[in-house]
């Protein structure tokens, strides 16, 4: 532009002529015209520069395409948020994008509104780069030209896949969580094992993905035992153990926590051809405890549908699934499993002989005779008997001991010396079923005292005493361990005994108290004049033996005067106790009351 000069040679006198003061001043207005220009375009270049940062710098993908769809700017967010770089997608269509989440009627009526000027709004999925779809809500707008043309499409992207899936997570968690408040209503608190087991293994099936479940138990053994098997739309299968080498791995891995693992296939497993059908793709376990004890699992099994990490979701309730099992049945399956130990225990002394009979001398102290011998069991692991015997009661083996241990006694009481009946421990259960007792004493082949506890209820005295008559006239009856049961004098009188036998915690320090004295006294007297004679047993010091002679109890068994042995050594021995070698048995069970 040529400059303007800064002088003018002068018209005349009287100044400048109009023309020329018009033409200075439209130079004037072009002057400010231009700087004005100018200004503006400089702000318009800051405003478009600014805008263009904003898009740049901005954490929400933006797309421009043109007319036909093709993209002809992305923003550095974009990259970020799909993993395509620029180059990548300049000219390529925005379908490149589809996660095939949408249907085609989707994409209709998003032309259609675009097509008219109206902005676009929506939430969709799309598919990254690396194949990981994400959430998205988008505004699609179209850009207009100065005529108001339609000159292509902007549109803005907001990254929602966190909150979607907060958002799903806590929606499945309340779901879960209706779940396991519908199975505590459905549960019966006398309901057995099995039924409570099965019913949270069905329940289970609501979670997301899980084609079945499985609730195991493991045994005393080791091995794991399912009591609760459900598959979604399939019969319940029938319930099978683990084979042993899978169970201790499940046990060993438990004892760390819950875990999921890719299911393999196992031919010897009893259920692989079953969960390979389903196409089950992930476990998921969860341990079950009772206390500090690792009882059982809980398993779900998950479709190849379903991810590691949207399984892992479902942990937190499988778990919570799982201590409630535990609550429910830990106790009960505990004592099944305690039960199941000590039933194999007993049926491998049972089996292999494990114990051996004793005798100790029942001793006439005014004669210092051996009248009697009684039958002890002795365990080879050496524990005491009364806790082997009750623990074969409570696992339904009671009889079949008790039975076993007696078969045994009566043979080997057949090397003790001839003369002396035989006293053994028998219940009345094994009494009022007197067949298989009757058939036991047959050979005995000297008179038998069966001593039933004291602290053993009978329920019906009058069958209990047509049952040992049918024994036969050489069986007779013992009240053991009077004074420490329940209805010392109604059992006695009821089960009209031969012999009524002192428990030890009577006679234990008897020379010392004489309200316990005075109780023998009483008891002596009512033994009596109810045809029956006391022995006194656990006898251990001499004071205690002086002081029930002095009380006129003439039956005694104890340390002092034997200690249990086997039957051969009373065959050879010549003593007994302090008191002598043994003499012939006076008082025969044949002729005492």
């Amino acid at each position: 532009m040529p400059s303007i000069p800064s002088a003018l040679p002068k018209a005349n006198a009287k100044g400048p002529s109009k023309p020329k003061r018009e033409a200075d001043h439209a130079r004037e207005e072009l002057a400010v015209a231009l700087r004005a220009s100018q200004a503006a375009l400089r702000s318009g270049l800051e405003e478009r520069d600014r805008l263009a940062t904003i898009v740049e710098q901005t954490t929400e993908s933006v797309i421009v395409t043109d007319l036909d769809a093709h993209i002809t700017y992305v923003n550095p967010a974009f990259e970020r948020m799909t993993g395509y770089s620029r180059g990548e997608v300049i000219g390529q269509n925005p379908r490149l994008l589809s996660s095939g989440a949408q249907q085609p009627e989707f994409y209709k009526a998003m032309w259609a509104s675009l097509t008219t000027g109206t902005p676009w709004v929506s939430e969709h999925t799309n598919r990254c780069k690396d194949g990981t779809l994400i959430s998205l809500q988008s505004v699609v707008s179209a850009i207009h030209d100065v005529t108001g043309a339609i000159t292509g499409y902007v549109a803005l992207q907001r990254n929602v896949t966190a909150e979607r899936t907060r958002e799903h997570r806590y929606a499945q968690a309340a779901r879960e969580r209706a779940l396991i408040a519908e199975t505590l209503r459905g549960l019966g608190g006398q309901d057995a094992p099995e039924v409570m087991a099965q019913l949270i293994c069905t329940q289970i099936l609501g979670l997301t993905g899980v084609t079945s479940a499985q609730l195991f138990v493991f045994d005393h053994d080791g091995s794991a035992l399912p009591i609760g098997f459900a598959v979604a739309g399939q019969q319940d299968p029938v319930l099978q153990p683990l084979p042993a080498n899978r169970s201790e791995y499940l046990h060993n891995r438990g004892s760390q926590g819950p875990w999921i693992e890719p299911w393999i296939v196992r031919p010897e497993h009893p259920y692989n051809d079953l969960l390979t059908a389903l196409g089950v793709h992930l476990v998921a376990y969860a341990p079950m405890r009772s206390g500090q004890e690792l009882i059982g699992l809980l398993v779900i099994d998950a479709l190849e549908s379903v991810t590691e990490a949207r399984l892992a979701e479902s942990m937190p309730s499988l778990v919570e699934f799982a201590n409630l099992a535990a609550v429910l049945i830990g106790r009960n399956v505990s004592e099944r499993t305690e039960v199941r130990r000590v039933r194999d225990e007993i049926e491998h002394i049972i089996g292999s002989g494990a114990f051996q009979p004793v005798f100790q001398p029942i001793v006439d102290m005014g004669t210092q005779s051996v009248i009697g011998y009684e039958a002890l069991t002795r365990f080879s692991d050496g524990i005491a008997p009364d806790l082997h015997f009750e623990q074969a009661a409570t696992a339904g083996l009671g009889k079949a001991l008790e039975t076993a241990t007696l078969r045994v006694a009566l043979k080997a009481a057949e090397l003790l010396p001839p003369d002396g009946w035989l006293s053994v421990n028998v219940s009345a259960a094994l009494i009022l079923e007197h067949a298989d007792l009757k058939a036991l004493l047959a050979n005995s082949g000297r008179p038998v005292v069966m001593e039933v506890t004291e602290h053993e209820e009978i329920s019906d005295y009058a069958a209990f005493r047509v049952a040992v008559a049918a024994l036969g006239p050489d069986t007779r009856v013992a009240v053991d361990d009077a004074g420490a049961g329940f209805a010392s004098l109604r059992h006695i009188l009821e089960l009209r005994p031969s012999f009524v036998k002192l428990d030890r915690s009577l006679v234990a320090g008897l020379e010392s108290d004489e309200p316990r004295q005075a109780m023998i006294v009483g008891l002596h007297h009512f033994t009596r004049a109810t045809g029956c004679r006391l022995i006194a047993e656990g006898v251990e010091t001499q004071g205690e033996l002086d002081i029930l002679r002095t009380l006129d109890v003439q039956l005694a068994q104890g340390f002092i005067l034997a200690r249990p042995a086997p039957a051969a050594e009373f065959s050879e021995r010549t003593d007994i106790g302090s008191s002598g070698p043994p003499e012939p048995a006076e008082h025969a069970l044949k002729g005492s009351a």
